[in-house]
């Protein structure tokens, strides 16, 4: 357009004439159009985040799309091979590729620099992006070709916000996989040869924080590998069940070929006794005699060229020798050091196992001992059988080298008149399970040892010993029962000063004379919601209690108390249910325990139960009772997340809510954002809704994110996400 004076204008000015010749007197009018011309809007340039090089010199580049990218977005790609020449346009890419093979080129010889513009139907093209220059690796052999220094130019500089701090070198292993054997935060490494004389192929890559890769050309030199591999370590040297040495080592080596084993035969003498390949790292010494005395082992490695690493620390097997003592009833333990276990020796355990004279293993017992190289054992048992053999431990109890096994085939005692298991009762505060005993403490006794078997398995094992006396009782606490997973079984046995193991009846009557006094404890659980097929509670909520029977007072339970706190309040006061087990025996130990009218807590229930014994004990009846274990369960959180609504004023399906049931307010969160992640409304109150605006705006109808969240009734933080539809 001309405005005058030979100047230009983007303005452009039309002149119409409309001439009427319809009606008798003719008429004409004249109209003046202006039109202002504007340039298009101008692309933003894409986001180039990676080249690699194929084997073949081809590039592969990468590209980040940008937020305003669409379906009409075009790439156009431009290569040069000297960043300070001419680009040349080398392809157009559609949306929503973001990535480009560049074949016919070599970038195996020479870096190739690329940039990318971006342009589509209602925008001017863009600027170019960052220009990327691909990795060309150099690799030189020096240190008489023992070791290579790499060379390579960056990808950018400066270094992309988006690159990772460290390239990786990655060198051709002798099985044609390529591993990573360093890191450079800058251009240059100093690579050690890991083969004999041979060709070694590397190259370096980095990594973009999108999860692309730039990797360089790969370049190579011959180099060999003079390097001893690193000295083994001795894990342990163990004695198997047949009084054979096993010796166990590791090496961080790479490159290990074999292994050779050495035994000790004299003053710094040693023989070799096996070879295994860098596949295994244990050795078993056929000829070994480690039944009879201690053998002592070290381990090299050799490396694929011969290079020999020093020989490992040395270890030794560990030999047991015993002394029994029938007179005293004790059996003497012996045993020689076990040498450099890794961090030093923490503590020696002496494992002795006591089978009687039918064959049957009677329990196990472990003694720990940090300094000593001996022990006695005593309270042995004439008739039976004693295995023992001895663990040594490093300093985390991580690595244990095992002794040979010694077996030691071997009292009448005055029995207490009575010993009676009082009671067994679990401690809410900790879980641990308190025993209490009534004793005969007129008998000279030595001590106590405290059994305990799995309900119904009759499998008893030795968990403790107790000392001393508290009056007429002893007392026990069990620490390392699951008290909320299993009922136990508890006895407790009289220890003479002889070592014999006593079983008096609980009370001096003809009727218990072959009884031993035990306790069970009560196991109780609670399940939540359970199908009743004898029970019809339609849409109610439910938590179902069951429990075990409390097992061996003299005076048997008279009632069973069932306790419950909600809400993770305290427990109540007054028992929810009791069970009368003298008018009503055979009633079930079940409680269905209907819970709907506690919807507005956070779901979580607690239950317990506490036997009382009747009063038919010779000895009075246990004032406390015996309390089972503490059982929860939470009510698992209804929620209800309608997937559509309408704010469009009509009075109905407003507000957008999650309808929940047991949820509380604890750790609650309601959040809605745009599907380009923005916040658009958040609330911690589970009664608030969303109204489909954005600060005071009526938002556009569509799809929208929503994430809640909520601390359920056992503190498990609880999270949704989805999307909701606005459609007014």
């Amino acid at each position: 357009a001309i405005s005058g004076c030979g100047s230009t204008s983007n303005t452009f000015t039309f002149l119409v004439k409309v001439y009427d010749d319809f009606c008798p007197a003719n008429g004409i009018q004249f109209s003046t159009i202006k039109v202002n011309v504007v340039p298009p809007p101008t692309e933003s340039p894409p986001d180039i985040r990676c080249l690699s090089v194929r084997s073949d010199g081809s590039v592969d580049i990468t590209w980040e799309h940008l937020p305003t990218a669409s379906l009409n977005t075009v790439y156009d790609i431009y290569y040069s091979s000297s960043i300070n020449s001419n680009f040349t346009f080398l392809d157009s890419i559609q949306y929503p590729f973001n990535s480009y093979h560049h074949m016919l080129v070599d970038a195996n010889n020479q870096s190739q620099n690329y940039y990318i513009t971006s342009r589509s139907l209602c925008t001017a093209v863009s600027e170019p992006s960052d220009t990327l220059s691909t990795i060309k690796l150099n690799l030189t052999a020096v240190n008489n070709n023992t070791s290579g220094v790499l060379n390579w130019n960056y990808l950018h500089v400066p270094k992309l916000t988006s690159s990772f701090d460290n390239y990786y070198i990655y060198a051709k292993s002798i099985d044609g996989l390529y591993n990573i054997v360093g890191q450079s935060a800058v251009n240059n490494f100093l690579f050690y040869a890991q083969t004999c004389d041979s060709f070694q192929e590397l190259y370096v890559a980095l990594e973009d924080e999108s999860g692309c890769f730039s990797i360089s050309s790969v370049d190579g030199a011959i180099l060999k590998d003079t390097i001893k591999p690193n000295q083994p370590i001795i894990q342990d040297v163990s004695v198997d069940i047949n009084g054979k040495s096993i010796i166990t080592w590791t090496c961080n080596s790479l490159d290990v070929d074999s292994f050779e084993i050495y035994k000790k035969i004299g003053f710094d003498l040693w023989l070799t006794i096996g070879v295994v390949p860098s596949s295994v790292n244990s050795f078993l010494y056929i000829n070994s005699d480690a039944s009879n005395i201690y053998e002592t082992f070290t381990v090299r490695a050799l490396d694929s060229c011969d290079n020999a690493s020093l020989r490992s620390q040395e270890h030794n097997s560990i030999n047991i020798n015993t002394e029994v003592n029938i007179c005293d009833s004790t059996i003497q333990v012996n045993w020689n050091e076990y040498i450099n276990i890794s961090g030093g020796i923490s503590h020696y355990n002496i494992f002795i196992s006591e089978i009687d004279s039918l064959g049957f293993l009677v329990y196990d017992t472990v003694i720990r001992t940090t300094t000593n190289q001996n022990y006695y054992f005593s309270n042995i048992i004439e008739g039976y059988q004693y295995d023992i053999n001895v663990v040594a431990y490093n300093f985390d109890s991580t690595i244990a080298a095992i002794s040979d096994r010694v077996n030691n085939p071997i009292i009448k005692l005055e029995r207490p008149e009575y010993n009676y298991m009082q009671y067994a009762s679990v401690n809410h505060q900790n879980g641990f399970i308190e025993i209490s005993c009534l004793v005969d403490k007129k008998k000279i006794i030595n001590h106590y040892d405290v059994y305990r078997s799995l309900s119904g398995s009759n499998k008893f094992s030795k968990i403790g010993e107790i000392k001393t006396l508290q009056g007429d009782n002893i007392y026990y606490i069990d620490r390392d029962a699951l008290s909320d997973k299993n009922s136990y079984v508890y006895k407790i046995f009289p220890i003479d000063t002889c070592g014999a193991r006593l079983s008096p009846p609980p009370i001096m009557s003809l009727d218990y004379m072959n009884d031993t006094s035990f306790s069970k404890t009560i196991l109780l659980n609670v399940e939540s919601n359970i199908n009743y097929d004898d029970i019809i509670l339609d849409e109610e909520y439910t938590n179902t209690i069951t429990f075990s029977e409390y097992n061996n007072w003299l005076g048997l339970v008279s009632e069973y108390r069932l306790f419950r706190s909600v809400n993770s309040q305290p427990f109540n006061l007054l028992p929810l249910y009791v069970w009368d087990r003298i008018n009503k025996p055979e009633e079930e130990l079940r409680y269905i325990d209907i819970v709907t009218d506690y919807g507005d807590g956070n779901g979580r229930f607690c239950y317990y139960v506490q036997a009382i014994e009747g009063n038919n004990n010779p000895y009075g009846a246990t004032i406390e009772g015996s309390y089972s274990n503490l059982s929860c369960v939470s009510q698992t959180p209804i929620i209800f997340i309608p997937s559509t609504f309408t704010p469009n004023n009509d009075e109905h399906n407003e507000v957008f809510l999650p309808i929940t049931y047991y949820v509380s307010s604890e750790g609650y969160s309601f959040s809605i954002y745009s599907r380009y992640g923005k916040l658009l409304f958040n609330t911690d109150n589970p009664e608030k809704g969303w109204d489909g605006t954005y600060l005071g705006n009526t938002v556009q109808d569509g799809t929208y994110i929503y994430h809640l969240q909520f601390v359920n009734g056992e503190g498990v933080l609880t999270e949704k996400t989805d999307a909701v539809i606005i459609v007014r």
